[in-house]
């Protein structure tokens, strides 16, 4: 394992002391391959490459939510919630030299997934910490030496990738993505983290992000 140095920074807490070490892991992987990852209940990450991986999120969540609450059972409960949720991380990294994520901040008020969800799945959501979630992804990513950007969500659910329609109707049911102007379809989130991707590759995201790829150089907290 790298060697890392300690950070001045200490953290007191209410149950522990946390201290953070900074290690270099090295330049950044050859801009070669790209995914876009779209954030869901039903899986906690589709990629754009059309893979699901963290299927298991919404019945870890729902266990949450049978516990007692302050219970131990709902401690430990927790506790896996978020141990799944860094496996994923780590999951989510091995596919791809750079990946563009989708900006969670926000997401409990007047987002696509707000809108979208049922008022029982948005009670449930507030088990999930998506900062989290974020965070863990960023630190795989530093670790695995892959380049992580963030892109706005707004539309991505509702975008034909064909057409460019953009059309509430188009997001035809949870899983469902049929454009009412050319008839295209697909899996909803795929079609999500597609257009997530495409945000990153054609906007003005990425033309100031790749030619710095080769040179960056990454250290993770840990």
């Amino acid at each position: 394992m790298n060697e890392g140095r300690l950070c001045t920074t200490v953290q007191i807490l209410r149950n522990h002391v946390q201290f953070s070490f900074e290690i270099e892991t090295g330049p950044k992987l050859p801009f070669d391959s790209c995914i876009g990852i779209d954030t869901g209940i039903k899986s906690l990450a589709t990629l754009s490459t059309g893979e699901h991986l963290g299927t298991e999120l919404e019945s870890k969540i729902q266990r949450i939510k049978r516990c007692k609450r302050g219970s131990k059972g709902q401690k430990r409960a927790r506790v896996d919630l978020k141990s799944y949720i860094s496996l994923t991380a780590k999951e989510v990294v091995k596919h791809g030299s750079l990946i563009v994520f989708e900006n969670l901040k926000g997401i409990s008020k007047n987002t696509k997934k707000s809108k979208r969800l049922s008022k029982s799945m948005r009670s449930v959501i507030s088990n999930w910490n998506q900062a989290y979630w974020m965070q863990r992804l960023k630190s795989a990513s530093e670790r695995n030496r892959v380049s992580f950007r963030t892109v706005s969500p707004f539309n991505t659910s509702i975008t034909c990738p064909i057409c460019n329609q953009i059309d509430k109707r188009n997001r035809k049911s949870q899983g469902i993505f049929l454009c009412q102007s050319c008839g295209y379809t697909d899996n909803a989130d795929v079609n999500a983290a597609r257009n997530i991707l495409n945000r990153f590759l054609t906007g003005p995201y990425g033309a100031g992000c790749q030619a710095k790829i080769p040179i960056e150089q990454s250290y993770v907290l840990i």
